[in-house]
């Protein structure tokens, strides 16, 4: 019966999706321009207390999978606040506790999702995810909402928590990196399209890189 209906769009998998990328969004919409405020309250006490801003700005990003935190404006000011390095890690700590926090409320949701969506679509969630997934939560951590809803996806379809998080982790440095840069030499005044052009470029760069050391192992396991 699976292979009747694989052709078919899998319509309920897309009701969820839509679900998920609301309860990203409305947040936004609702209690975005408080949590703007507030990060913007913490910036203004960067060069009196670095170190205590610094931590609150890592904590923020942590939550970012359940709050509407500003995650640009956010990786910015770490960088302004801490230099290059130390706002690089810290926003590449934060991003990464947002992300296993992600997969895990994923997990927890997945035998219900498996429930809600039919074992029909569950089969092709997973391919779908052992076809593309690694690579989108390579190329999407860039993305607002999309970042968080390949994270949840990978929860609710079980991915491999190791590979998971590998390739989150070179898209969460590669996005931290473009981002602190920003907050070193060009400040919070500035555009933030450079740097999310220079994130998504790095995280490309990376996945076409490691799509090509990957087909070379597969080619010398051949071999």
């Amino acid at each position: 019966m699976f292979l009747e209906r694989s052709h078919k769009l899998p319509r309920r998998t897309l009701w969820l999706l839509t679900t998920i990328c609301l309860a990203i969004i409305v947040p936004f919409l609702v209690w975005g321009e408080v949590l703007n405020n507030a990060a913007g309250s913490l910036i203004g006490q960067a060069q009196e207390r670095r170190l205590m801003v610094g931590m609150a700005l890592t904590a923020l990003l942590a939550t970012d999978i359940l709050l509407p935190v500003p995650s640009s404006l956010v990786s910015t000011a770490c960088g302004m606040t801490l230099g290059f390095v130390g706002g690089t890690a810290a926003s590449f700590i934060g991003m990464t506790i947002s992300v296993m926090g992600g997969y895990l409320i994923g997990r927890c949701f997945a035998a219900y999702t498996a429930k809600m969506i039919g074992s029909d679509e569950v089969v092709l969630l997973k391919i779908f995810q052992e076809r593309y997934g690694v690579w989108l939560l390579l190329i999407m951590r860039p993305v607002p909402v999309l970042a968080e809803v390949s994270v949840l996806f990978s929860g609710l379809s079980k991915h491999p928590f190791g590979r998971m998080l590998l390739m989150t982790a070179f898209g969460n440095l590669a996005v931290s990196a473009a981002y602190a840069a920003v907050g070193v030499w060009g400040g919070l005044s500035d555009s933030f399209i450079p740097a999310f052009v220079a994130s998504v470029a790095l995280s490309g760069l990376l996945m076409l890189l490691m799509r090509g050391a990957s087909r070379k192992v597969v080619q010398a396991s051949v071999d």
